[in-house]
């Protein structure tokens, strides 16, 4: 018997990006962000993969995974199983643009909602700093460890 391999982009994407499936999709990042009793995400809305260019020469490109949850946040989950050289920079790069389009003209900055990636990939990104599963990433003061904002937040899990 074979089986579909999850981690391929079309796979991944029909089973936890399709409205029809969205218990599974609630039930893996409930499970990944470590939700539980009144902290769980309850529903999710499935959002726009399109990135489109900010300007005539910018970047466009598609994403796997986006919701927005019943808190408000925005989750994007991107899937890659061939080494990218610049991952790091790409995967930032996503959160920034998703992030940054959470705002329209007139709207203040305090409304912007927590946004969290969620990279799944078939390599190590970090081979020489942890052999971790699942590392989970926020930006703090470097001596005082005092986080700079909750509204950041990076998970990585390791497939290979």
């Amino acid at each position: 018997m074979q089986y579909l391999d999850l981690k391929m982009d079309f796979m991944f994407k029909q089973l936890f990006g399709h409205p029809n499936r969205k218990s599974i999709t609630m039930a893996f990042l409930n499970a990944l962000l470590h939700r539980k009793e009144d902290d769980r995400i309850v529903d999710v809305q499935f959002e726009n993969t399109e990135l489109t260019k900010e300007t005539e020469d910018g970047k466009t490109g598609r994403l796997d995974v986006i919701v927005r949850t019943n808190r408000g946040e925005r989750i994007h989950v991107e899937i890659q199983i061939i080494p990218q050289y610049g991952m790091p920079e790409r995967l930032l790069y996503y959160w920034a643009r998703l992030f940054s389009s959470s705002l329209s003209k007139g709207e203040r900055y305090v409304t912007l909602p927590p946004t969290i990636m969620i990279a799944i990939l078939n390599y190590p990104l970090f081979p020489h700093e942890t052999d971790r599963f699942h590392t989970v990433f926020h930006i703090r003061e470097d001596e005082e460890q005092f986080l700079w904002s909750h509204h950041l937040e990076f998970h990585v899990l390791d497939f290979s």
